[in-house]
């Protein structure tokens, strides 16, 4: 019979629980990053009225949960949070939505014609976290809180012709209330199908108007 010490144990389990946990790592990763999406279209700067095409696809990013509050929900020093009373295409859910203040002092605001408001052009780098309660969110019961999902806007690629654009690259996240991720292929496809009609009304991926 062959004895194996505690030392000889450790060799030998050690490396393949560090490859295990590499591996997790890595499908987690690939659960949210290996998803191609396309822009809903192209919005010139000099008139953001005009829209193209988006005849390019680029890869969903992984996103890490930013500490964006503290354990009673208020908001961290550099962050807002605005309250969504009903969540669209859910009746049943609400929201809060956590953003930086940065973030939104360096967005761009242009009126559109008429009396049709305003377009807000998020810059790159935005992360958004949309934290999602059943019901009333004003009672922020841990119970109650169901979700969380993140957006960030990304860079598109170099090439000058983008120069000519706003940025409208945005790479989505769930999370369970936990924290921990909970994002699948079809879920990130399904957040972006969603936010891409706010690309018609508010200019840009984010139906929520900010002061």
């Amino acid at each position: 019979m062959i004895k194996l010490n505690s030392k000889c144990i450790q060799t030998i389990l050690l490396p393949g629980a560090f490859f295990l946990l590499a591996s997790i790592a890595v499908s987690i990763h690939s659960m949210a990053a290996e998803i191609l999406l396309s822009p809903p279209g192209l919005r010139l700067i000099r008139d953001p009225s005009l829209v193209i095409p988006a005849d390019y696809n680029y890869s969903n990013r992984l996103i890490t949960l930013p500490v964006y509050r503290d354990a009673s929900g208020n908001p961290k020093s550099g962050w807002t949070v605005k309250f969504v009373d009903t969540r669209r295409f859910a009746s049943n859910q609400s929201a809060w939505i956590f953003f930086r203040n940065s973030d939104l002092r360096r967005s761009i605001l242009k009126q559109r014609e008429g009396d049709q408001g305003a377009f807000r052009f998020w810059p790159v780098g935005t992360t958004i976290i949309i934290e999602i309660y059943k019901g009333n969110a004003y009672q922020k019961e841990n119970d109650k809180l169901i979700e969380i999902a993140a957006m960030s806007k990304i860079k598109a690629d170099d090439d000058p012709f983008f120069k000519a654009f706003h940025p409208v690259n945005w790479t989505y996240a769930r999370f369970n209330p936990d924290g921990n991720h909970a994002i699948t292929s079809a879920k990130v496809r399904e957040c972006h199908q969603c936010h891409s009609i706010a690309f018609h009304l508010t200019g840009d991926l984010i139906f929520t108007q900010f002061p």
